[in-house]
């Protein structure tokens, strides 16, 4: 049987998201995670500190995990709309870790503009004004239009509110994206 001095921060981690992919970022505390890695908080506290440090590395751990995710789907042919539909498949996919992203108060956005400056938003406006030929302000205006459409629904669907199958979003993304670009 393995010792508590044997259990190492990436295990920690590790275990830490899959408490908070089947539970919650709430329900991560020193208890939970304790129990979820089949030891006392001793090595919790030994390797980490104390619970924030252990908090941003899930945080860290579960924004890769979305990365990948919004990575594999992206069509540079289509960057926003996909970047939308990626979005919304990821909060249906994985309800826990996106509300834990953006439900939590993790991100600490102060205003649209630090949704504009994350690193995929900005790539997507860049593709707009290069494949759609809008200048840099019709494309921040198009890219805010359909994420806010996006985050509502992907928040709908987080919160259980509505459910929808992949077809279904995609068709809904699809439809709202004609829209908005036909206004351009």
């Amino acid at each position: 049987m393995k010792q508590a001095a044997d259990i190492t921060k990436e295990e920690i981690v590790k275990k830490a998201v899959d408490l908070v992919r089947k539970s919650g970022w709430e329900s991560l505390n020193a208890r939970s995670l304790a129990k979820e890695i089949g030891y006392s908080t001793k090595p919790l506290y030994r390797l980490f500190g104390g619970m924030d440090p252990i908090k941003e590395e899930v945080y860290k751990e579960i924004y890769k995990e979305y990365d990948e995710f919004i990575t594999s789907r992206i069509d540079s042919k289509k960057a926003l709309l996909t970047l939308c539909i990626a979005y919304v498949e990821f909060a249906a996919k994985y309800k826990n870790l996106f509300v834990s992203l953006f439900l939590s108060n993790n991100l600490n956005w102060e205003s649209f503009d630090n949704v504009l400056d994350e690193k995929w938003n900005q790539s997507t406006i860049i593709n707009l004004v290069n494949k759609e030929g809008l200048d840099f302000k019709k494309a921040k205006e198009l890219f805010m239009s359909l994420w806010l459409y996006a985050n509502g629904l992907a928040t709908l669907i987080a919160t259980n509110d509505i459910v929808l199958n992949e077809e279904e979003i995609v068709a809904k993304m699809v439809k709202t994206y004609k829209r908005f670009v036909s206004w351009k």
